[in-house]
């Protein structure tokens, strides 16, 4: 039988905000909808941009110039890291915000919704990246 590990974590605000209530009245579904939403949202706002989930993670991430940026790696890592980070972005929104927001709702079960809003809140982390150096860019040098 394997190990096993239970890891606990503390979610971006900025989704617990928008998904705590209804996680916990048990609309998991729901919850994890609300979470991708935000994801979506957040973007829209730092581009500028009305278009919604795959096209406008391309838009936002995509070569040649993203429009945000949210890697930790310099250097030779950086450009297969931004790629990387334009698919992690992209698949969440087909595969996980769109089914929620396009498809007959379905039931989450709670460990995998629990996974999912995980995923929602390291991608709001990553956005937090974009915010920061907008800040120190604002502030100069």
């Amino acid at each position: 039988m394997p190990e096993t590990m239970p890891v606990t974590c503390a979610l971006h605000p900025l989704i617990a905000e928008v998904a705590a209530e209804r996680y916990n009245s048990g609309f998991y579904y729901d919850a994890v909808s609300r979470a991708f939403q935000a994801v979506e949202h957040r973007v829209q706002i730092l581009i500028g941009v009305h278009e919604v989930g795959e096209k406008l993670m391309g838009i936002a991430l995509g070569k040649p110039a993203p429009k945000i940026t949210v890697n930790r790696s310099m250097g030779g890592s950086l450009e297969s890291e931004q790629s990387g980070m334009q698919l992690l972005f992209k698949g969440a929104m087909l595969a996980l915000r769109n089914p929620r927001m396009h498809g007959p709702d379905q039931e989450d079960a709670r460990d995998e919704a629990e996974e999912m809003l995980v995923f929602a809140s390291f991608l709001m982390r990553r956005l937090d990246i974009e915010d920061e150096q907008r800040k120190v860019a604002a502030t100069g040098p």
